[in-house]
């Protein structure tokens, strides 16, 4: 009898279930196929972290966006430090340079000057470019064009030479004379207790061109290079009011 009982529980007919009503729970075998449902619990339980959660949606987005952040603030700051390594090359070879006062070692010294280093040694010496300095050179190219074996290549540099200071000096008066006038405009823009009525108003007379805003941007700069960040932060707020007036022919 027990023999048979034993082959009948081994054999396919025989099922087995569990239910979770109760915390023990008695086996019951029987030749059903029914089986009952099983219920899961403490799903969030996982004290071993072996089930992972999931990614938080836009995360991989984010920490690209902080990363190439991160990567341009580094980019613009090692291109600020190589703009400041070539603008110290640059003041450091102009200071080198002392202009002379005669007016043909004047000349050999403009006929020697960078072409980049042209426009801040005509201003340093526009005081030294007077009508007698122009004779004079005058007087160099008409010696060497009217000479019995004239140098043309040199010739031709003295003709270069005396076009361009003469454009560049009358360029610089006229900047100068802008750049007065924009001083006193920029006193007054900067003075004045309601900036926007301001604006609107030197919109209006046409007030606002070119040399007011570059010399608000001298002014920010040179706030920036005295670290006097305030001021700098204010001016760069009136240049971004201004330029929406300005009017580009």
């Amino acid at each position: 009898m027990s023999s048979l009982l034993a082959r009948r529980m081994n054999g396919a007919g025989a099922s087995c279930s569990y239910t979770s009503s109760s915390v023990i729970n008695t086996p019951s075998c029987g030749r059903s196929s029914r089986r009952s449902t099983v219920r899961v619990y403490a799903v969030n339980y996982d004290p071993e972290n072996v089930f992972k959660r999931p990614p938080e949606q836009g995360l991989i987005a984010r920490r690209m966006t902080q990363k190439l952040m991160e990567q341009n603030k580094e980019f613009a700051s090692q291109m600020q430090r190589a703009k400041d390594d070539i603008r110290r090359q640059v003041l450091t070879r102009r200071e080198a340079r002392n202009p002379p006062d005669d007016h043909m070692e004047l000349i050999e010294f403009m006929l020697n000057t960078d072409a980049e280093d042209m426009e801040f040694e005509i201003a340093r010496c526009r005081p030294k470019l007077t009508p007698a300095f122009f004779k004079q050179l005058d007087s160099v190219i008409g010696a060497e064009r009217f000479a019995a074996k004239p140098d043309q290549e040199r010739l031709a540099e003295l003709d270069t030479l005396r076009q361009y200071l003469e454009e560049a000096v009358e360029a610089l008066d006229k900047a100068v004379v802008k750049t007065a006038s924009a001083a006193d405009r920029l006193k007054k823009l900067l003075t004045s207790r309601d900036k926007k009525e301001t604006i609107l108003e030197m919109a209006a007379a046409n007030e606002i061109d070119q040399a007011l805003v570059d010399l608000l941007q001298q002014n920010i700069d040179a706030a920036k290079a005295a670290e006097q960040t305030g001021p700098a932060e204010f001016m760069e707020k009136v240049k971004v009011a201004v330029s929406k007036y300005l009017v580009t022919v």
